[in-house]
């Protein structure tokens, strides 16, 4: 049985709204096993609307939580007994397997290194998601999680994107690319230079070179390598790429009779494109390079796209991405 670790405090969404995503992910995956934090006032409120089983799930009731505008380094050095922490403890502690939260993103990427520790050999972690393309699917960090990276991170990130390619998306050999400026050789930072001279000879790495911010959604390589800030603009992009093409293509349905017309016939394809394409079904992004499963829920999500940052955690730990890094790393001495 697989166990997570829930922080239902300091999101965007309401209490209420996770604990729902909670519970539509214990109806696919009715064996898993949760420990909810939160503050009590708020949380018994909200556990009112809900029938829990108490042999599946337990509460855990903490004195505070990290809201959206604490600063890291004021709650690391006051060390203040929250949900977060007390979530992450309970994976460090071996209590749980996994813990997912949508909470404040910096603070909780310190959080996750100050308690859980980083992989032997890993300089930073990074935030990595899948993303949709033309082609399918592909692999993207750092999403967010450092916004600056030296060559030999960018490296490791190449490294963990692969393995993480070829558990999750059971891609045998995937191709890598560093996302820059243009693919010309004298172009871009001088990390990324470093990097490509690097990875260019690496063994048993697919290095496919660099790559444009228009190969992203072509699909041109399985796992785009970059830097937290370029990574975390380009995701926030597509994703409001994707928002205004549904906007524009809502209005055009209904600026007139025959566009009315036209929606209507189009409906079902319509339906496969936004599902195809709803930011939800790609909630959840996971720490890589931390030693545990922590993973990051968008904090404005409903209850369907928090229960797809639970499915991510529950497949992390079934697939033990975590021991297949490090032993990687070990061999390679990276």
């Amino acid at each position: 049985m697989i166990h997570l670790s829930v922080d239902v405090m300091g999101a965007d969404a309401r209490v209420e709204e996770l604990l729902r995503g909670v519970s539509l992910f214990h109806e696919r995956y009715p064996e898993c096993k949760f420990s909810i934090f939160g503050v009590e006032a708020e949380l018994s409120n909200a556990l009112k609307s809900f029938s829990l089983s108490e042999h599946l799930f337990d509460v855990v009731y903490t004195p505070d939580y990290v809201n959206s505008q604490a600063e890291v380094f004021s709650t690391l050095k006051s060390g203040m007994d929250t949900s977060m922490s007390r979530a992450l403890h309970s994976v460090a502690s071996g209590q749980s397997k996994g813990v997912v939260s949508a909470g404040n993103t910096g603070v909780y990427l310190a959080l996750s290194k100050s308690i859980l520790r980083t992989l032997e050999g890993i300089i930073r972690p990074a935030i990595v998601s899948q993303i949709p393309t033309c082609k399918g699917e592909s692999v993207m960090l750092d999403l967010g999680g450092n916004l600056d990276s030296s060559s030999k991170i960018l490296i490791q990130y190449a490294l963990m994107g692969k393995i993480f390619c070829q558990k999750v998306l059971g891609v045998e050999f995937p191709s890598i690319g560093l996302l820059n400026v243009g693919t010309e050789l004298q172009k871009g930072k001088e990390s990324l230079k470093e990097a490509y001279e690097i990875l260019k000879y690496q063994d048993g790495m697919n290095f496919y070179g660099y790559i444009e911010g228009d190969d992203i959604s072509k699909g041109t390589v399985d796992v785009i390598v970059t830097d937290g800030f370029t990574g975390n603009v380009a995701l926030k992009t597509g994703e409001g790429t994707m928002r205004m093409m549904s906007f524009m293509l809502g209005r055009a349905f209904r600026s007139s009779f025959y566009g009315r017309c036209a929606g209507w016939i189009a409906k079902p394809f319509l339906q496969d494109f936004k599902s195809y394409f709803d930011p939800r079904i790609y909630n959840g992004a996971l720490w890589l390079g931390v030693r545990g499963i922590a993973v990051k829920s968008h904090g404005g999500t409903d209850a369907i796209g928090f229960s797809h940052a639970l499915e991510t955690a529950y497949d992390m730990v079934r697939m033990n991405i975590i021991h297949e890094i490090q032993s990687t790393l070990l061999e390679r001495s990276i």
